[in-house]
């Protein structure tokens, strides 16, 4: 076990890597609040880059903030096998990150990018409806009023710094995650609050063997930035990739903007090498030499809330999501915020094809959903083999399973679900 605080660094990034490459047998590496006699008023590490966990690491962050710095573009923690550069992951074992106490991870004042590979930077990039009509240099002089923005005009794009830069991506990527996890297998991530992240908070892809648990969310898809509500798209919380299987996911609360909890495997045929920027995946999607499913997955005490999205979405596109169990989800929203409950595939082939028996083996229990304009179950995909339990669900005009294709259920029990009064 060592300390990094007895590290020294030209930087915080340096002294915490330097630590972890220094780390002793049982590969323990504890992260406590930062003393600095050069700056005796800042308590808290600030990142200018990544810190990359190799294998048999175990950081502990107790009673201390881990704070992106205005230079960063990248994540606050990735494994050490992937990354700008690297086209093939060596696999790696046994990596997790504890929190002990208060321990936070907070994004940037003025992030260099936020949102995914869908979105285009802006420096000034405004949220309220009232600001986009009046700064929102995309949106043309005669369409400048509230009735004419489109869903686009809103979340097409996002908040960057490196808008306009020569040189440099003008869309999110992989480098938004707070924490990326690349085939990673016997793995844990417990015990932190992440506070208004870049992009996902935590995005594990072809990962194995673990848990993600105890984790508070503190994001809303917008900022205040220089006087203006900013907005910051894809402030997803915790996303299974592609190859993912056999991890739990548990005691999950706090609010962000995108999904709370997303199982996403999407297997695009269009090829792109592992390290490929203006993309969410960091690594290559050969699926001859990947598994594209995510299976044996456990999701349950999630009492949270999306400020756009949805709480549970599985989305299988041209793959499989099978064997999942989502038990106990308590939609925490406030009256004014229009979050989406259970959502199982999708309606179009916006990422590729829900294929039938897409989803399949999917078990949903005690869930109590709060809003009257979405149902709380929204199967758009096709749905076999399962079964929807113990439901309550706000009085409305909306069915509590919502099926949107002839065929979307298959062999599927529905019992016990109530609308409350």
């Amino acid at each position: 076990m060592i300390y990094a605080n007895n590290f020294l660094g030209d930087t915080d990034s340096d002294i915490l890597n330097t630590a972890i490459e220094n780390r002793d047998s049982d590969g323990i590496v504890i992260i406590g609040p930062r003393k600095s006699d050069k700056e005796p008023d800042r308590n808290y590490w600030l990142l200018d880059n990544a810190i990359l966990l190799p294998s048999n690491t175990t950081v502990i962050i107790q009673n201390c903030k881990l704070k992106l710095s205005d230079r960063c573009r990248d994540n606050f923690f990735r494994s050490a096998n992937c990354g700008l550069g690297i086209e093939e992951n060596e696999p790696i074992f046994n990596v997790h990150i504890k929190g002990e106490g208060n321990a936070v991870l907070e994004g940037a004042d003025h992030p260099r990018a936020t949102g995914d590979g869908s979105k285009i930077l802006k420096k000034t990039c405004p949220f309220d409806v009232e600001d986009i009509c009046k700064y929102a240099d995309w949106v043309e002089a005669e369409r400048r009023t509230p009735e004419q923005l489109t869903f686009t005009d809103r979340h097409g794009y996002t908040y960057g710094t490196d808008a306009g830069k020569e040189c440099e991506s003008q869309k999110g990527d992989w480098r938004g995650i707070g924490i990326l996890f690349a085939r990673v297998n016997n793995f844990s991530i417990s015990g932190i609050t992440i506070r208004e992240s870049h992009g996902w908070a935590i995005s594990l892809e072809d990962c194995s063997e673990g848990c993600v648990e105890k984790i508070h969310f503190d994001a809303r898809m917008n900022k205040m930035i220089d006087g203006m509500l900013q907005n910051m798209e894809n402030q997803d919380g915790i996303d299974l990739r592609n190859g993912c299987h056999d991890i739990t996911i548990s005691d999950i609360t706090g609010e962000t903007g995108d999904d709370v909890v997303a199982l996403t495997a999407i297997a695009s045929r269009k090829y792109r090498p592992g390290g490929s920027l203006c993309t969410t995946h960091v690594m290559h999607n050969d699926w001859s030499r990947r598994d594209p499913d995510i299976y044996n997955i456990i999701i349950r005490n999630v009492r949270a809330y999306s400020s756009l999205c949805y709480l549970i979405r599985l989305l299988p596109c041209e793959c499989c999501i099978r064997n999942v169990v989502i038990d106990g989800v308590i939609d925490t929203s406030p009256e004014d915020v229009l979050c989406g409950g259970i959502y199982l595939g999708e309606k179009d082939a916006a990422y590729g094809r829900n294929l039938p028996g897409s989803l399949r083996n999917i078990t949903i229990s005690n869930v109590i959903y709060n809003k009257t304009k979405k149902a709380a179950i929204q199967v758009d995909g096709y749905l076999q083999d399962s079964t929807i339990t113990n439901v309550i669900a706000a009085r409305s005009e909306f069915p509590i399973v919502s099926v949107l294709r002839e065929g979307g259920l298959k062999n599927v029990m529905i019992s016990n679900v109530v609308h409350g009064e």
